[in-house]
Parts: C-alpha cells; structure tokens; sequence
C-alpha cells in the first residue's frame, strides 16, 4: 500500500468534509471503448466517486469488465458498429504501415464509437430529457465529439488520460508545450539527446499535427456538428473546454514534465490500497515454489492463443526448462502440453500474484497497467512489446535497469532462456525495481484519493477557471520560440553579409588600385596582372 504514515492529509480532508457536509453532485461518465484496460482504471474510480455520494450515470462499451454498483445508472452501448474489430485489425499496422495509414483507422473507429453512443436510444432519450450534470468525465483521448455532451448538459468537463500526456492532450489543456518530448504516436519518435534528434522529432510530430488537423479532426468535426450544431460553442471552443485532466502517469515512474495545474498525475488509482488477495489454488501454486514464480502476460487485448504456433512452442519449451513454476496467461486451451509446473487461466488476479514476494519475474507486453502494476510491487519486467505506447513504456523501465526487452517475432529458446536467467539471478534487476516501487508509493495521498479531491474542486469552483491556462496567455512569438530563432538567423546574416560585403570591397579595391597603377607599369606585368585578377574573381 502507500505508506501508511503519509495519510495526515486525506484524514484531514476526511474529517473536514464529515464535518462541513459533503454535496451530492451528479455526474455522467462516459467510456466509449471496449478496452479492459481502460475499465480497469475507470472502475474503481466510479465506486469511489459513489461512495462520496454522488449521483452516477455511466454510459460504457464494456461487455464483462463493468460490474453492476448499486445506485448508479448504468447505459450499455452496444456495437451496431463494429469498432472493437476494427481495433482489433489496427494493432497491427503500428509497425507495419506508416502514420497515414493508423490515423486513417483511428479516424473511422473513433468515428464509429462515437456514433454507437450518440445513436443510442438510451442516450438520445437521456440527452432530450432536458436534465443537467455538474461533470461529464470521459476518456480524453481520440474521443473530441462526445466532448460535446459537456456543454449540451451543461456540465464541467473532465478527462481521464488512460496514457501518458502527449502534445494534443496539452493542447487541450491550453498548455502548449514543446511537441518534441511528447509525440501522440511514440514508437516512432526518438529520445531528444542532440539536434539530430530535435530535428527528427519536429519532423515526426509535424506529420502528427497535419494528420491531426487534415485527416482525424474533419470528420469529428462533421459529426460534431450534426448532433451539437445547436451549441453556441463551436467544435474548437468545446475542445479547450477542459477544467480538469487526470494523468495516468507519476513523475517517480514516467520522464519528469513541465504542468499546469489542471492536468493532476493519478497513476496507479486503480491499485487497491490494501494488497489483493489471491485464490487457494493460487496461493499453493505460488507458496510451494521452491525456486519462484515468473508471470507471463500479454495483457487483456491480446491473446497468447492467436501467437504463431512455432513462438507457442519456444515458450513452452523454455518455461518448461527453467527452474521457476510459471503463471501463463492463456485463453481457451493450450494444444500443447504444458506440465505441473505450468499454471495457465484465460483470467488471472495480476495484482495479487504480482503483489506476493515469492513472483521473481513479470514477461509482460508493457501495457500501461502492466508497467505500472510491476513498478508499485517492484517485479523486473521482461518485455516482449507489440504496439503503441508498449514500447515507450518499457523503455522507462529500461532506463531505470529494471527491464529487458526482446522481439517476440524472432524469439529463440535461448535468447528467452538467457534473459530469464539473468534477470532472476542478477540482483541489479530487483534492486532498481525495488527502488521505483518505493518512491512511486511515496506519495502524500493514495492516486485515487487525489483523483477524487480533484473532481469535486473543479465542480465545487464551477470549473475552476483560475486553474485554466488560457492560450491568448502564451504569444505565438513565445511558443515557437520566434524571438530566438530572428536572432540567430539575424546574427548569421549579419556575419555572412559582412564576409560577403568584405569581399566585394576587396575586389572594387584591386580593380580601383591595378587601374591607377596601369600606367606605371611594363606591358608584361599588365598582362599577368589581368590573369591575376582573372583567378581571383573566379575564386570568390
């Protein structure tokens, strides 16, 4: 848990509100996608907002994920669009195609869940019924045209960032900082260590903000229009319209970045404050592991099921020759046999098998979750990343000597094999995952505490405009950073105009000198002073 001595503050904040009274605000949360993860980290921050006391309605696209909780409105969006598919056929083309082609698929699935949630009955019934809400929190990323459904209830609104804060997520803020550090796409994108990298990287995220702007924001833009034209605030208006964004990231764990005070870093509101408990069958399987556990998972949108059979195999075959009992993550059943010392489940208690000291190695595709969860119970992580943000999220890891990275697409049994050993057997790995964990959970308040006292600062001050960073603050002199730039082109003109302008005068001067002279001078030292000058026009 997070230390125990540090809970002064939300006790404080505790008492005074038991003591002042605590409003009921009504508040609608909407979540689009059908991603577990995505209501892995949603869910536990509605019950906390229900145990306040607050009024909820929660529009959501989750299938099993979303448990029913008691006195909160429930709207299940249905997919007569079938986004999830569509998600399913872009994972791959991160690497495969280039951005055009992914902002291409973004576009029409953000298009598509938008639709299946401004299509429903339930909600078109909801937004004609003339009601209002204190906030609409929603997911920030992607989803611009339900950032409407703010103004139509005339609501506060909030986002929920379910990866780390990149240059459009500030934009929305009214926090524009460099695109450079923080690209929306970031597999691509490079760490800035010299000009070479600058370069690069305004390139990269220059490619980003024209699809931006040329391919995903238009056709959000003719949605947004055909459901909210009758807002007085226009699309773009709606888009800098944020009070309040929580960050699923931590400056302990994730790269230290320049903030504001609207957008708050919650990572790890998700994790329960006392350690979860695991099964029976669990417990014994772990408990009896004379050498330990590792647990390998590729998270809950991909299946190790649909892995080639040949990279099936290499797993096997290496979990099978490694001292440790493995925990496997496998949906449906295996075609291979796996033995006892192999433990396999379509649905695993990752926090509490994580959570026991005895589980010496995490094999994860770096999801954010994943990341986060292994760096708050301090287990060195393996990874074998595929897409996304997986990638940037491991090489945190790496930087901090808590992880290794391999390609599943090419993995041997004995590069596999290896990695395990090392990592298990090489005490640097658990000690620099050992020393994130303890300052990620050095923290004043629990994330999800602080997620809360947020959302009702921003409703209790009517969006808390003395929080808002308006763009007309920063000059667009200032963003780019204009006024260096005139500089150093104006000293560079200059020095190149004087060199050119030293030179001309030289050569005006010879030719002023060698006519004076003419006279004086034998006719064969006239003809090789014409030769001279000949080559030395020629040289400047």
């Amino acid at each position: 848990m997070f230390p125990p001595g540090r809970w002064l503050l939300p006790m404080f904040w505790l008492i005074s509100n038991a003591i002042c009274g605590i409003r009921s605000y009504r508040i609608l949360v909407i979540a689009p996608f059908e991603s577990h993860s995505q209501c892995m980290l949603v869910t536990p921050y509605i019950q906390a907002l229900k145990d306040r006391g607050h009024q909820l309605t929660v529009i959501h696209a989750y299938k099993h994920c979303m448990h029913k909780i008691e006195d909160v409105t429930f709207i299940r969006i249905w997919y007569n669009n079938n986004v999830f598919a569509d998600f399913e056929e872009s994972v791959g083309i991160g690497s495969a195609n280039n951005k055009w082609d992914e902002m291409s698929f973004m576009s029409r699935l953000m298009a598509n869940a938008t639709l299946n949630v401004l299509n429903n009955v339930e909600v078109r019934a909801l937004m004609q019924s003339g009601i209002t809400f204190d906030a609409v929190v929603l997911e920030a990323g992607y989803s611009d045209v339900l950032y409407g459904m703010a103004a139509h209830f005339s609501a506060q609104l909030i986002g929920i960032c379910t990866c780390v804060a990149d240059w459009n997520i500030n934009n929305l803020m009214g926090f524009s900082t460099s695109t450079l550090t923080e690209p929306i796409m970031p597999f691509g994108a490079k760490s800035v260590k010299n000009v070479w990298d600058r370069i690069y990287n305004w390139f990269y995220t220059t490619q980003e903000w024209l699809l931006m702007n040329l391919v995903f924001l238009p056709k959000q833009r003719l949605i947004h229009d055909h459901f909210f034209g009758h807002l007085e605030k226009s699309f773009q208006e709606i888009r800098q319209d944020f009070a309040l964004m929580l960050l699923n990231q931590h400056f302990s764990l994730f790269r230290a970045r320049p903030n504001v005070p609207g957008m708050v870093e919650v990572a790890g509101l998700h994790i329960p404050k006392e350690d979860p408990q695991l099964p029976s069958d669990l417990q014994v399987f772990i408990d009896e592991a004379e050498h330990g556990v590792i647990l390998f998972s590729l998270g809950l949108e991909q299946d190790s099921k649909d892995l080639p059979r040949k990279t099936q195999e290499i797993l096997v075959e290496t979990f099978k020759s490694v001292p440790q009992r493995v925990i496997w993550k496998f949906d449906g059943e295996p075609t291979m046999s796996l033995g006892s010392d192999i433990y396999h489940s379509n649905l695993l208690p990752q926090q509490a098998i994580l959570a026991h000291p005895n589980v010496k190695l995490f094999i994860s595709h770096c999801g954010m979750i994943s990341v986060i969860e292994a760096a708050y119970y301090a287990k060195p992580v393996l990874g074998l990343p595929s897409f996304f943000d997986q990638f940037r999220n491991l090489e945190i890891m790496k930087e901090e000597g808590a992880a290794l990275q391999l390609n599943i697409n090419s993995l041997t049994v004995k590069e596999l094999k290896d990695a395990v050993h090392s990592m298990i057997n090489e005490p640097e790995y658990r000690e620099s995952a050992l020393a994130i964990s303890q300052r990620f959970r050095d923290q004043p308040m629990h994330p999800l505490d602080t997620a809360i006292y947020w959302t009702e600062y921003i409703i209790r001050y009517k969006g808390a405009n003395h929080m808002k960073v308006s763009q007309s603050q920063l000059k667009f002199f200032d963003y780019y950073s204009l006024d260096n730039f005139i500089m150093v082109v104006s000293r560079l003109f200059l020095v190149v105009a004087s060199v050119f302008l030293a030179l001309s005068k030289s050569r005006r001067w010879l030719n002023h000198l060698s006519t004076s002279a003419k006279p004086f001078l034998p006719d064969d030292i006239q003809h090789n002073r014409k030769e001279y000058l000949s080559n030395f026009s020629a040289n400047i």
